[in-house]
């Protein structure tokens, strides 16, 4: 097994853009970069639109050179969750690329995997955003711009050595930080 990114897009609201943004140029070079073998996108309803994309950064790895070797591969929403992604990910130490959703970033934490978050900015009340940088600020991902990606996708190994050292970087060991608990409940707006 080679170095893995998996991208998941959300069950719920379709996000395109996510889906052509990590199949950009800039995004492809950059997983190239950073050592990725294995592309893999859960484009949820969006077939179409990864299949345009897809073959698109396909051909113009064929094309770049025979050293250029990326994988990319989609599948539908999966009902039974991504436990099996989210463990290829851990083995490989690679990176899941995902929208801000809260449920999806709970699981791949529960994982301890390096995690970029790109929140869905046409969603109502853009509560992914304001979720995605609680979470960035306390250190427990990485926040992307669905408009430049590729930055991003390089600081993620550093962010993958970095959160694999002990103690944990949100021990609050560190640096003063809130609890995951507590950055849940300000999100939320729930008080003490």
């Amino acid at each position: 097994m080679g170095k893995v990114c998996f991208v998941t897009t959300g069950a719920t609201a379709p996000f395109t853009s996510l889906i052509e943004s990590v199949l950009d140029p800039s995004s492809v070079d950059a997983l190239l970069e950073a050592g990725f073998t294995d592309l893999l996108i859960q484009y949820g309803t969006a077939k179409e639109t990864f299949d345009q994309h897809a073959n698109v950064a396909r051909e113009r790895l064929r094309q770049k050179s025979e050293n250029a070797t990326l994988s990319i591969e989609g599948m539908a929403f999966n009902p039974d969750g991504l436990r099996d992604q989210f463990v290829s990910v851990q083995k490989s130490e690679g990176v899941v690329i995902s929208h801000a959703g809260s449920g999806t970033i709970l699981e791949a934490l529960r994982y301890h995997i390096s995690l970029i978050v790109v929140p869905n900015k046409q969603l109502l009340d853009n509560h992914q955003e304001e979720l995605a940088d609680a979470m960035e600020r306390s250190r427990y991902l990485l926040k992307g711009d669905v408009t430049n990606l590729g930055p991003t996708i390089l600081k993620s190994e550093g962010f993958r050595q970095e959160m694999n050292q002990f103690p944990p970087i949100t021990s609050g060991k560190h640096r003063e930080t809130k609890s995951f608990a507590a950055i849940m409940d300000d999100t939320l707006g729930i008080l003490e």
